[in-house]
Parts: C-alpha cells; sequence; structure tokens
C-alpha cells in the first residue's frame, strides 16, 4: 500500500472517481476508474481505466472484487463509456473474468512516457475490456493517448 498511502494516481494517472468499502471506518476495498479517450486503429474510443484495485487480505474472497468491479461498469454505462479497459496480470485474470472482462489480444499497445514519447507496454499485462455502449472491441492497434494506469 506504499503508493496508495500517498496518492491514489498510478503513473500520476489520478481517477477520475473511486469506489470502497468500509469496515468499523476503515476502508477494506478500493477500485479507482480513470476516464480516457483511446485509439483503436482508427477510432476512438472513451474507456473506463480500472486501476487500485484491492481488497485488504483478511476480506478476500468474500466478494468485495466483484461487487466493486460490478459497481464500477454500471456507474461506467451511466455515464456513457464505450468500455471498460483493465490490465492486470496473468494471477488475476480469471477473478476479471468472472465479472464478464474479455482478454483482447491486440499486437500492439502504445503509451506516452513520462518523457511525452511514444513507447510499446510490456507484455507482462493482460489487457480485458468490459463491453458498455459498444459490445464488441475495434479491430487494431490500441494507443491509450497517456499514460498507462
Amino acid at each position: 500500500m506504499g503508493t496508495f498511502s500517498i496518492t491514489r494516481a498510478w503513473h500520476n494517472a489520478a481517477p477520475s472517481w473511486s469506489l470502497y468499502s468500509e469496515d468499523k471506518d476503515r476502508i477494506i476495498s478500493h477500485v479507482g476508474v480513470v476516464d480516457r479517450n483511446i485509439l483503436v486503429g482508427d477510432k476512438v474510443a472513451r474507456v473506463a481505466g480500472i486501476q487500485n484495485v484491492f481488497v485488504l487480505p483478511e476480506f478476500r474472497g468474500k466478494g468485495f472484487c466483484d461487487a466493486l468491479m460490478n459497481a464500477a461498469m454500471v456507474k461506467a454505462a451511466e455515464y456513457g463509456f464505450d468500455f471498460g479497459l483493465l490490465f492486470c496480470i496473468p494471477d488475476i485474470e480469471k477473478v476479471d473474468e468472472r465479472s464478464g472482462w474479455i482478454k483482447l489480444s491486440h499486437s500492439s499497445m502504445l503509451f506516452i512516457d513520462e518523457s511525452g514519447n511514444d513507447g510499446i507496454l510490456p507484455g507482462k499485462n493482460i489487457a480485458m475490456y468490459f463491453p458498455l455502449k459498444l459490445s464488441t472491441f475495434p479491430a487494431g492497434d490500441i494507443h491509450l493517448q497517456g499514460i498507462d494506469w
């Protein structure tokens, strides 16, 4: 919780909104959502980017993550987003799949690094989308139009 105890921003991308659960006046689970217009091929898509998902260890396995992720996507749908978008590690992929997230198989994922240059997002993370206003993610290379979140 080092970075999160200081700022909710990941790679200087602060969430547009956060959802959390409390127990006895302490936050026990959290999800942040970034509002971003990205390029997919030659199309612009407005995505609700998921970041900073956590559940305290003693509360894991009780549905807090699923509830927050679902609530975040309900809110994103109300706000008119095209898709949800997240990056996860292989160990967590199944958690996101059970909430309706779909793995992307795009060949290239570009971002703008902190010095303003285009870079290729490392392949260590799995990109997944959640259908909202649009049901099918467009084909083509993805450019995040900023740093990853």
